[in-house]
């Protein structure tokens, strides 16, 4: 069965974000970028620590790129019906300058 909820999915990370979500078929790493953040959306059935961890890295790659913060928003995929909520996952780092903490 195909999985086009994926679709429906960043468009939602990208309304919660304010920001606007990239076709797929541009095949760059931002799903949704937004005025000061950049997001990768994940929508899974399961995403293990090392997943988040590499999905984190990368965007926080872009987001220094591109000086803004990078994300990841994370929505499992529970079944028809079933709402789960939204995980944001990002690296300290990133969460240091969202919140304009020092260095440690």
């Amino acid at each position: 069965m195909a999985r086009t909820t994926w679709k429906q999915a960043e468009r939602d990370a990208a309304s919660i974000l304010h920001g606007r979500r990239f076709p797929a078929n541009m095949g760059g790493a931002v799903d949704v970028e937004g005025d000061r953040i950049v997001a990768q959306v994940k929508n899974v059935k399961r995403f293990s620590l090392l997943q988040a961890e590499r999905a984190a890295l990368e965007i926080e790659r872009v987001g220094n790129l591109k000086h803004k913060t990078g994300i990841v928003m994370v929505h499992r995929s529970a079944g028809r019906g079933k709402e789960t909520p939204w995980l944001v996952v990002m690296t300290a780092g990133m969460f240091r300058e969202l919140t304009g903490g020092g260095e440690p």
